[in-house]
């Protein structure tokens, strides 16, 4: 082999090595979209974490550009993931109602008071009758959750009966918080949760239904002196994570894999954790800062038990309209809650 020949296969050899190390450093950014700041405790506790996971187990092949302002407002956040103005985000089932149909039993009273137990029951749930239904088209399911039990809290006193709800303006963020409201003679006030303090401090609303980590993430604290537990929740609400579906189907599948690894089951328990570590510290803020809260009489049970069976009665006419069997999904929720509790 002559000197020149020699050469030229040796350089064409470093070439393709260089492009062998090339592509197995290749990386993936992501963009992530959050409609609620970074800062929030929802954030630091669930999604974060999950970022950071996935980013230590690729080694750096995947990462995770946090844009600083969401590209959407938080209704929008589907359809933006979707259509690819941003990688990732995540959204609330009770925001497409029609669409999410199927779900819409995880916004009921008494749902349960561990968010972890919740949250992994419904990714079963959903795991077991809805994963086929292709619902979330144009997005890659990362998972779901249950935040924690939803509580009134009021500013001037405490609501323990249905009588003491009527006249009262409560800030109702969902149809379940507005259907108790209302059905108990009071008045619902539509606002973004980003207005409760604005709404509440001037007397616009006297009250609203918010987890624990809720009160105090929103500077509520001193302002909802007045809260009324009731065991498994006024009501809940469940979440949802996603990736761009083209964003995902462009990985390799070792890079896939790792995101699958935190999906399904193992995101549900991560962010179920998550709410429980926040709602309990929202929960002992409040004791710390001397505000009454008293757990629901058997009378106020009874009431809200008798609401949430009809609730629940017309979840499964909207099911069945949706050609889903929402009795058979709700007993197996309620039989995965009693089995993950007893654990």
């Amino acid at each position: 082999m002559t000197l020149k020949r020699l050469i030229t296969t040796f350089a064409a050899g470093i070439t393709a090595a260089g492009l062998t190390a090339s592509a197995a450093l290749a990386q993936t950014e992501l963009t992530y979209s959050s409609w609620i700041p970074w800062s929030h405790p929802v954030n630091l506790n669930i999604y974060i974490p999950w970022i950071e996971a996935i980013e230590k187990e690729s080694e750096g092949r995947i990462t995770f550009k946090r844009l600083p302002k969401p590209v959407s407002s938080p209704p929008a956040a589907l359809d933006a993931v979707r259509t690819g103005q941003a990688d990732v985000s995540f959204s609330v089932h009770g925001y497409a109602r029609k669409q999410f149909t199927a779900y819409l039993f995880a916004e009921l009273p008494l749902m349960g008071d561990s968010a972890e137990a919740t949250s992994i029951a419904l990714q079963r749930t959903h795991d077991k009758f809805l994963a086929d239904k292709d619902l979330y088209k144009g997005v890659h399911l990362v998972g779901m959750m249950m935040h924690g039990p939803g509580q009134v809290h009021h500013t001037k006193k405490l609501i323990e009966s249905p009588a003491d709800m009527e006249g009262q303006k409560m800030r109702t963020g969902g149809p379940i918080p507005m259907a108790i409201t209302e059905a108990w003679g009071g008045v619902s006030i539509r606002q973004p949760s980003s207005k409760s303090y604005e709404i509440l401090s001037s007397g616009i609303a006297d009250g609203i239904m918010f987890p624990y980590e809720s009160v105090t993430s929103f500077n509520l604290t001193n302002v909802t002196k007045y809260s009324t537990n009731v065991p498994g929740g006024w009501y809940s609400s469940s979440h949802f994570l996603f990736i761009n579906q083209r964003a995902y189907d462009k990985l390799p599948d070792e890079d896939k894999a790792i995101i699958d690894k935190y999906s399904g089951e193992a995101f549900a328990k991560l962010a179920g954790h998550g709410w429980d570590v926040i709602n309990t510290k929202g929960l002992e803020d409040l004791k710390a800062n001397g505000n009454t809260i008293v757990d629901a009489s058997p009378a106020l049970m009874s009431a809200i038990t008798e609401l949430r069976d009809g609730f629940l009665a017309d979840y499964y006419v909207a099911a069945e309209a949706e050609g889903v069997d929402g009795k058979a999904m709700y007993a197996y929720f309620k039989a995965q809650m009693a089995e993950l509790t007893a654990e």
